[in-house]
């Protein structure tokens, strides 16, 4: 573990080459709800120490790696609140070059088959009823639920699970269909870069030639200060908004993983995690609700 460099989800790159040993084998670099690592930084590291690069892409849709050969391997997942809802599973890509060695490990892993059932579709149902924002708006406030809490489950075993090419066929056409929200927060909250709020992402993908309208599942803004976070997150919420600090806190501070992790003060990332808001992308979100959401900012936030 690294820490992140100030004021972005970006891995310190200096800390990334201090922390490699001889057990090393991969360098993981994570698109941090839909905003792409610095992967070409992150390539040269791993191509000098002999390291594979892995993209942890669960938060974007598709991956940077898609249209640019920089990372060996690329995970995806289809579960809740991500780009593609399947409601579970995900993909592993892996670079053409890799074909040999992934399929030699991949083999080893027992192959389930998603089936859709009766039992199946009722959970889907369900669980789309649940995603309303009335519904989820009571279940959020029920307590001992723990609805929207980040918490740590060790990973008991590993399958492969075979996902009908229909239902995947289906994920990626909601996925196109779904309207970019992201450029109307961009529009309608520029302002806040006079206010010392950041908009994560903005120009940073561009800049190395990605593009940034890959959408991830929230959008994301760093406040000035805590105070000011949870200002704006208080009031809005109690509009009826769903936006969330998301993590809130960094990994060794998740109850279960002090005792996996090696100690380290990550002064930055602790500082990241206690500035950030999410703002809602789902396809619930309509232009009054981006509306209502820079009429809050306006008022509340420094001037």
């Amino acid at each position: 573990m690294v820490d992140l460099l100030p004021d972005s989800p970006f891995m310190n790159d200096v800390q990334v080459r201090g922390v490699i040993t001889p057990e090393t084998v991969a360098v993981v670099g994570v698109n941090f709800l839909g905003i792409s690592e610095r992967l070409d930084v992150l390539l040269k590291v791993c191509r000098e120490k002999n390291l594979f690069l892995i993209e942890d892409s669960a938060q974007r849709f598709p991956p940077v790696s898609s249209n640019k050969p920089l990372a060996d391997l690329v995970v995806l997942s289809f579960g809740r609140g991500k780009p593609i809802n399947l409601m579970g599973g995900g993909a592993l890509l892996y670079r053409k070059g890799c074909v040999t060695e992934s399929m030699s490990v991949i083999g080893r892993y027992e192959v389930s088959v998603l089936a859709m059932g009766f039992t199946w579709l009722f959970k889907r149902w369900i669980f789309n009823l649940l995603l309303a924002r009335f519904p989820f708006y009571v279940l959020e406030k029920l307590p001992g639920l723990g609805i929207g809490d980040t918490t740590f489950r060790p990973l008991g075993t590993i399958r492969r699970l075979a996902i009908p090419e229909d239902l995947l066929g289906a994920g990626l056409r909601d996925f196109q269909q779904r309207p970019a929200i992201d450029r109307l927060y961009d529009r309608e909250l520029a302002f806040l870069d006079k206010r010392g709020w950041k908009r994560l992402g903005r120009g940073a993908c561009e800049s190395r030639g990605y593009d940034s309208y890959r959408r991830g599942p929230r959008y994301a803004i760093l406040a000035p200060d805590h105070e000011a976070r949870d200002r704006i997150k208080d009031a809005l919420n109690s509009a009826g908004i769903g936006v969330s600090a998301f993590y809130s806190r960094t990994l060794p501070k998740i109850e279960g993983l002090e005792a996996l992790l090696k100690e380290g003060e990550f002064p930055v990332a602790d500082d990241f995690a206690s500035r950030l808001l999410t703002l809602p992308c789902h396809e619930d979100v309509r232009a009054t609700d981006v509306t209502l959401i820079a009429d809050t900012f306006r008022e509340l936030s420094r001037g």
